[in-house]
């Protein structure tokens, strides 16, 4: 976190107020942090606040830290520090880490505010609760993005109110992971299975707590809870495939009956919309010859596609298109393979779009709650079932199409064919990165790829700006 705003802060209020007056009253021209929560619309307030900076930390710079970092996407050489990402080039001070950094730790302290305020409101009990619910989910999320990504971070649980808590050291690992496991319980006990308000639609769930659970459990090998959760978001049958991958992603069909948590954008919430647009190749007012994109599909995940599997026409675009209305044209220019997940057919303007960004959606779950099967007792009949559901949808009603359904598999082949089944399902959605540092794959897959890449680079840098301002920060090896 920066020290600047503060530093700044100080300066004017020295500057506008006398030390006298400072002790003797509180300045009329000084925002009180509890005359902020006073009343339910100042709770709700709060809360839409925390939402908001997670557009922040959800946008193109999340697909060049979990996407691009693996071997299914590759960035256009016009974005040097993505394409450092690319290559695993990058070093600590990489603007893209720094802007990740920061946003993440605004969001925990205006969750942190949340949490620590709203309690005191007199206001509707259940409200209340909810509230400070969805801030426990927002700040579990933040801290368990910004663990993957760094290891050891400053855990900070309470507001920042002056430099003292701003210099903190980073915390382990296994204590950032105990606080995000408290988090979404707590979340999960008190949020709603959903919203009948279309304003409220999109906010946390008590069926996105335990999605995330099931996901940090699985990142951490705890088999039995992991698939113990998964089950209980699959019992709950509030969440279904919908029968046609293409269906997943257009903006007119979010928050459809798979989609579990999402980042809501659109024209109007936010004047540009979603960065999904400009990443992927789909830039919708440039002349037919110049459209392009910063992020291209890899000839290498091209490649591992079975004949038949509709994702791939979805997860590949490979025709010169005329983007604004989908015609083939000639010639064309040939800069990479694209793919049609985040097209838009009324986009907010030159390259950003309604598309929301899905953090987690019920195929994902379905695929850890076979994972998780396995690692405990091997594949067994729950586990074939989970993932050949969506194997049968992406034949696309052909029989004889691929993928077939598994069968007969070892743990191990189940294993493999369940982390290529995450590949091809998920890919582009912001996992790649983490599910194949999880399954100890990430050197191992780069490498096959001919990606470079060395042990430093299973941990990303903590941002130089940072231990600039904070000396009690410590770096990463190799960094």
């Amino acid at each position: 976190m920066k020290l600047r705003t503060i530093c700044l802060l100080g300066v004017i209020l020295l500057a506008s107020v006398s030390c006298e007056q400072i002790l003797e009253e509180t300045p009329k021209s000084f925002f009180e942090e509890g005359n902020a929560f006073q009343t339910g619309k100042d709770a709700t307030s709060a809360i839409n606040g925390v939402y908001n900076r997670l557009r922040s930390v959800y946008n193109m710079s999340w697909f060049h830290l979990s996407d691009v970092s693996g071997e299914e996407l590759e960035a256009n050489p016009v974005l040097a520090e993505a394409r450092d990402i690319d290559l695993n080039r990058y070093t600590s001070g990489t603007t893209i880490f720094d802007g990740f950094y920061t946003n993440s730790y605004i969001l925990i302290d205006r969750a942190n505010r949340v949490i620590a305020n709203v309690p005191a409101i007199a206001m509707d009990a259940k409200l209340r609760d909810q509230i400070v619910g969805e801030a426990r989910f927002l700040r579990a999320l933040v801290y368990f993005n910004l663990v993957r990504t760094f290891g050891d971070v400053p855990l900070v649980t309470s507001p920042t109110t002056d430099v003292t808590n701003v210099q903190r050291p980073r915390d382990e690992t296994e204590k950032v992971y105990q606080q995000v496991i408290q988090d979404l319980k707590e979340a999960e006990a008190v949020l709603p299975a959903k919203y009948t308000v279309v304003a409220e639609i999109g906010r946390a769930t008590s069926g996105a707590a335990k999605a995330m659970l099931a996901k940090v459990y699985l990142t951490r090998k705890d088999w039995t809870n992991a698939a113990a959760k998964a089950k209980e978001v699959i019992d709950s049958k509030a969440y279904s495939l919908v029968p046609n991958y293409k269906d997943i992603f257009p903006p007119e069909k979010k928050n459809g009956p798979e989609h579990i948590f999402s980042v809501q954008f659109s024209c109007v919430l936010n004047t540009y919309g979603s960065p999904m647009a400009e990443a992927f190749a789909m830039v919708f007012t440039y002349p037919v010859q110049q459209a392009g994109g910063f992020l291209y599909v890899t000839p290498y995940h091209i490649k591992t596609y079975l004949p038949g599997d509709a994702r791939q026409e979805i997860n590949v675009v490979t025709e010169k298109k005329n983007i604004a209305t989908g015609a083939i044209i000639k010639p064309g220019a040939d800069q990479g393979p694209a793919n049609d997940k985040y097209w838009d057919s009324a986009p907010c303007g030159r390259s950003q779009a309604r598309n929301n960004f899905m953090v987690i959606r019920y195929a994902d779950v379905l695929l850890m709650y076979a994972e998780a099967l396995n690692e405990l007792n091997g594949p067994g009949t729950d586990a074939y079932a989970a993932i050949n559901q969506i194997r049968a949808r992406a034949r696309n009603g052909v029989a004889t199409a691929e993928p077939q359904d598994l069968k007969g598999l070892t743990q191990a082949q189940f294993r493999d064919a369940v982390l290529q089944e995450r590949s091809w399902e998920l890919c582009f959605e912001g996992h790649r990165r983490w599910d194949l540092l999880r399954t100890g794959k990430f050197l191992e897959t780069l490498q096959k790829a001919g990606i470079p890449v060395a042990e430093k680079n299973l941990l990303y840098p903590i941002p130089q700006n940072e231990i600039d301002v904070n000396p009690a920060l410590k770096q990463n090896p190799g960094y």
